[in-house]
């Protein structure tokens, strides 16, 4: 049986190989391989005379010492109230609790001996365990030391002190009376058992004192936290706790009773150290995994943390098909070339990835390059439909390639795009940036959600009147999904006068230009379309002809692939009184001289517009900036030809 008792001499020996184990390891203590015996000796050896006293905790299947504490006055005379504890375990001996075990066991000695308070003077920051075990035992962080502990592979690091105040342990009472002795009993820290959310649980009882077996009917009240279970015939509770409850005493009934303290605590993952805390073997086997099917089991969250992110990333690189949810929200992956199987294999398998539909890695470290490389990816993914990288470190240039790439795939399904509060970037992305985005959600029909900030007061129009066109589209797919085929609702009819066109088409005016040099020339300048007799004037001012069997074909022509253009965009169209009616272009059509125009209202509505001759055109001042957008020399005289 495992046990914990005051060293002896012969101890001497083990102790100070353990000592020599633990004086290697890169953030247990100040000393390192280097220092001499006699120093690990006056800090490990007891010295009673002094009030040093040393315990070692002797384990089955470990041979020699399994681990060790000191326990003595942190300081004399006035501070001679408060304890002072030193911890370590040996390496084969670890993941079984026994650092748990040896803390617990300090902190009820220096309790026996009548200190008021117990402290740690350093706990190393990157030393994630013996902060996991000091927080269990009921330890506090209270102060923080800059800098003050040189890790061999991290530099500088933090330490931290840790204290127990004494006087707040209040012994439960017992619910057995004094004189009677439980024959049924869970092995247990004396502050009873902690338990993390995740991490897979067996609790055997104890009869008299021997293993609880066949026979017995067990019972427990109240219920145990979500995910754990007792065995009614073997008393055996096991499970997986799936959320945070507060401390519970239940009681546990057989022939005998017994109360087990069942502690449960949502661990805080320190996420910095994940490249350090990655087994390499296994790591090299999962690389080797190209099947699915012979993915291994999922390493502990808790204890393997890198090696659960390798393993999750290799699940994204495989396409699972059970994994429609990748979630990495803050936690912190390690740098790009720190770490290569993590941020640069996830966004590369966007790219070939079929089932994943939401890509979450808010405060994850995304670095600008895992940016770049995920807009790589983003050209060719269809699947993804929730991309969110708020409160990372991408830059202006890695969010415009996010949102070109996004506008050049026709096929992508994003409904939800969120980039906003980026930690190297002030409030904004700057111009082009918003271009981009801008230029991105006016192609775009699918995104009715986006998380970006937009100074430029062109663009955030351009970008709100894009979201509210999206919404409406997705609002009518979800009617129609819902009541078979589109019905369209009533239109109220009314006469056409006039059309206003708010956006030019997202490509490029380079080929506008060529086709029809000198009219665009004209529009840019009046912002109108030109009748034939106008556009003559036009030519004849400019030193060229241009006849009217060529004119009036040109402007049928350009006007038709505007108004196409048009198809699923904000215009405004006037009525013959002048009337202005905003609305989204659903459809129009021109046979035999007679005009249709038909209308999405805001409010669902629909409006048709009809007219037995030509409205006149007008372009909004975007149309301007669209043109100008292009050098003036591609603009041919094609009419003056």
């Amino acid at each position: 049986h495992d046990a914990i008792r005051p060293a002896e001499p012969e101890d001497f020996a083990s102790i100070l190989e353990l000592a020599k184990e633990v004086a290697k390891e890169p953030d247990a203590y100040f000393w390192d391989e280097n220092d001499d015996e006699e120093v690990l000796e006056q800090t490990w050896y007891p010295e009673p005379e002094q009030g040093i006293d040393t315990f070692v905790l002797e384990a089955e299947g470990v041979q020699g010492i399994a681990g060790v504490y000191v326990l003595h006055a942190a300081a004399q005379s006035r501070g001679s109230h408060i304890a002072h504890g030193l911890y370590m375990v040996s390496q084969a001996a670890r993941g079984r609790g026994f650092g748990k075990a040896l803390c617990a066991h300090s902190v009820r000695e220096a309790k026996r001996r009548g200190y008021k308070g117990m402290r740690i003077n350093m706990v190393v920051s990157t030393n994630v365990a013996a902060m996991r075990v000091c927080a269990a035992c009921g330890f506090q962080k209270t102060g923080t030391i800059p800098r003050a502990f040189q890790h061999p592979f991290r530099g500088l690091v933090d330490t931290y002190v840790m204290f127990h105040d004494l006087d707040e342990i209040q012994e439960p009472p017992p619910s057995l009376s004094p004189t009677e002795k439980p024959a049924l009993h869970f092995p247990a820290a004396p502050l009873g058992i902690v338990v993390h959310i995740g991490e897979e649980v067996q609790l055997h009882p104890q009869l008299g004192g021997g293993s609880a077996t066949g026979g017995a009917k067990f019972e427990i009240e109240p219920s145990l936290p979500e995910g754990m279970t007792l065995d009614n015939d073997t008393g055996v509770i096991r499970g997986c706790v799936v959320g945070p409850v507060d401390d519970t005493r239940y009681r546990v009934k057989v022939t005998a009773q017994t109360e087990l303290l069942l502690k449960v605590e949502e661990p805080e993952v320190h996420c910095e150290d994940v490249s350090m805390s990655i087994n390499e073997d296994f790591a090299n086997m999962l690389e080797n995994v190209t099947d699915i099917a012979e993915l291994p089991r999922e390493p502990s969250k808790i204890r393997a943390y890198g090696d659960w992110m390798i393993w999750m990333v290799h699940r994204a690189w495989l396409d699972d098909p059970t994994l429609i949810e990748f979630n990495f929200n803050n936690m912190h992956m390690p740098a790009p070339h720190v770490e290569s199987r993590i941020a640069p294999k996830l966004m590369a398998a966007m790219e070939k990835n079929t089932h994943i539909e939401v890509l979450s890695l808010s405060n994850s470290n995304v670095q600008k390059v895992s940016g770049v490389d995920l807009a790589n990816s983003l050209r060719k993914n269809c699947t993804l439909k929730t991309l969110n990288l708020e409160c990372n470190c991408l830059d202006s240039i890695s969010v415009r390639c996010i949102a070109v790439a996004i506008k050049d795939n026709p096929s992508s399904a994003l409904e939800h795009l969120r980039f906003s509060h980026q930690k190297q970037m002030g409030q904004f992305f700057g111009r082009p940036t918003e271009e981009a985005v801008g230029q991105m959600m006016q192609e775009n029909e699918l995104i009715v959600k986006l998380g970006f900030e937009c100074d430029d007061a062109h663009w955030r129009n351009m970008i709100d009147r894009a979201l509210l066109r999206n919404n409406d589209y997705c609002r009518r797919r979800q009617a129609q999904a819902q009541s078979g085929p589109e019905e369209l609702p009533p239109a109220e009819e009314k006469s056409l006068g006039h059309v206003l066109l708010l956006e030019p088409p997202s490509g490029p005016a380079s080929q506008a230009i060529r086709e029809y040099g000198m009219l665009c020339e004209y529009m840019e300048v009046s912002l109108k379309l030109p009748t034939t007799s106008q556009l003559q004037n036009c030519a004849k001012n400019n030193g060229a002809s241009i006849a009217y069997n060529v004119a009036a074909p040109m402007i049928k022509e350009c006007r038709s692939l505007m108004m196409d253009g048009a198809k699923g965009k904000e215009v405004v169209i006037a009525d013959a009184f002048g009337t202005e009616t905003v609305g989204v272009l659903r459809d129009w059509s021109l046979n035999n001289d007679h005009w249709l125009v038909d209308l999405w209202l805001e409010d669902g509505g629909r409006c048709t517009f009809r007219s037995s001759k030509d409205p006149s055109f007008s372009l909004s001042d975007t149309w301007s900036e669209w043109f100008r957008s292009e050098s003036r020399s591609l603009r041919g005289s094609r009419a003056g030809a």
